[in-house]
């Protein structure tokens, strides 16, 4: 869930630098009126049976990886790296499958909107529930980590309608439309930070009981990473998380959203906190994170957006350029990606 806004739509006061999600005028600019269009389709798919959206976004699915090519190459190069054992045919029928499930929860989404809270909870098949109970019958906030499957949404909605406090660190898409009414629907299931204000935020509500939307998965750049493996390949990941849960006395409790496509339904996969954690080796935990991910997404792995840059930063690139911008390049260019 990470979400950037410029500073007129990220308004904060200095006592809780939450985003302002009030809607301004200058959101009916006439060069907007495309993405409302595209809202208001959103709020109509929110009432038809999951069952046909889903037969449309089977249709779709194809045609949208036909014509994406730069985002299918970046999702390309991912699959090679985390699944070696596949070859092109499989890549692509994985790659495939996960555009479909990717369709099928975007055209949900209008959903959280329009569609009541039971309706909501009928939607969704919970695994592990009681991990979170414990946790809450023993008054401790949670570091719930997630990783950044298609469904991500629905586990904040459904935590917070299940009376479980919630804050998290975003940055936005690019369109202050979809800026405004996603942070809107967000911020539903909790109080939403901007990443620019820093971790002190998230740390003062942990102390204060909330429990904090934690996403593992991003490439942060350099300076404030450390390389460990993931899926067998050097990725730059924030040594936060054991960080965060020494500071804040939290568990750090591993959860998957997921889209099931026979059922045509969420479902929430909760995995026991890690536990010892944090341990006297902070190159183990942050491992021990990666792991985690690295099982969950083994097991469904059509669930994931593997069109993210996660491997950007390279260990062994010191230069500008990251993994996939040669690729881009050539791809800008009309050429193949790969010479």
């Amino acid at each position: 869930m990470t979400v950037c806004f410029d500073d007129s739509m990220a308004t904060m006061s200095a006592q809780d630098p939450v985003f302002d999600t009030s809607f301004h005028l200058r959101l009916l600019h006439p060069r907007l009126w495309g993405s409302w269009l595209a809202l208001a389709l959103l709020s109509l798919l929110a009432w038809i049976p999951a069952s046909y959206r889903d037969k449309l976004a089977d249709a779709l699915a194809p045609l949208l990886l036909r014509f994406s090519r730069k985002q299918a190459y970046i999702a390309e190069t991912n699959l090679k790296i985390c699944f070696p054992e596949l070859d092109a045919a499989g890549r692509e029928r994985l790659l495939l499958k996960s555009i479909r499930v990717g369709l099928k929860t975007f055209m949900g989404f209008g959903e959280l909107t329009w569609r009541s809270p039971a309706f909501l909870k009928g939607r969704i098949k919970v695994r592990g529930w009681e991990h979170i109970e414990a946790e809450l019958a023993a008054g401790r906030p949670m570091i719930l980590v997630v990783p950044h499957t298609w469904a991500v949404d629905m586990i904040g909605r459904y935590l917070t309608d299940e009376g479980v406090p919630l804050c998290t660190m975003m940055k936005s898409p690019k369109d202050a439309v979809f800026d405004w009414y996603i942070n809107r629907e967000r911020s539903k299931g909790g109080r939403v930070y901007e990443r620019s204000v820093g971790i002190k935020p998230a740390i003062k509500a942990l102390r204060s009981g909330d429990s904090f939307f934690y996403l593992p998965d991003q490439d942060h750049g350099r300076e404030a990473s450390i390389f460990v493996p993931f899926f067998g390949h050097p990725k730059a990941t924030l040594p936060a998380l054991p960080k965060l849960v020494k500071l804040t006395g939290a568990r750090a409790v591993p959860i998957l959203a997921c889209y099931d496509e026979d059922l045509g339904c969420y479902r929430l996969e909760v995995e026991p906190p890690f536990d010892p954690y944090p341990t006297q080796d902070l190159e183990a935990d942050v491992n021990a994170m990666n792991r985690m991910v690295e099982r969950q997404l083994g097991r469904f792995p059509e669930q994931y957006m593997w069109f993210l840059k996660i491997f950007e930063t390279q260990a062994d690139n010191q230069g500008e350029d990251g993994l996939y911008e040669e690729g881009i390049r050539r791809i800008r260019q009309g050429l193949p990606p790969e010479p």
